[in-house]
C-alpha cells in the first residue's frame, strides 16, 4: 500500500489523521508521514485500515 491509497481510504472512512491514528494506536504524525510515503506502511496497518472500511460499510457508514 502506498500513502496515496492510505489517504484515500482514510477519507472514505471520513476520519481525520488523529482519529485513524487512535483507531490504529498510532500518532497522527505517523499517519501523515505514511500518507506522504515518508514511512513504509506495514502490512498489518494496511489490513487494519481495510478491516475498518469493511466494518464501516457493514453498519451503513459513519454518522457525524
Amino acid at each position: 500500500m502506498k500513502g496515496q491509497e492510505l489517504r484515500r481510504l482514510r477519507k472514505a472512512l471520513k476520519m481525520t489523521r488523529r482519529e485513524l491514528g487512535e483507531a490504529l494506536d498510532l500518532n497522527k504524525n505517523t499517519v501523515a508521514r505514511a500518507e506522504r510515503d515518508e514511512l513504509p506502511i506495514p502490512r498489518v496497518t494496511e489490513l487494519a485500515v481495510k478491516y475498518l472500511l469493511i466494518m464501516e460499510s457493514k453498519k451503513g457508514g459513519r454518522k457525524k
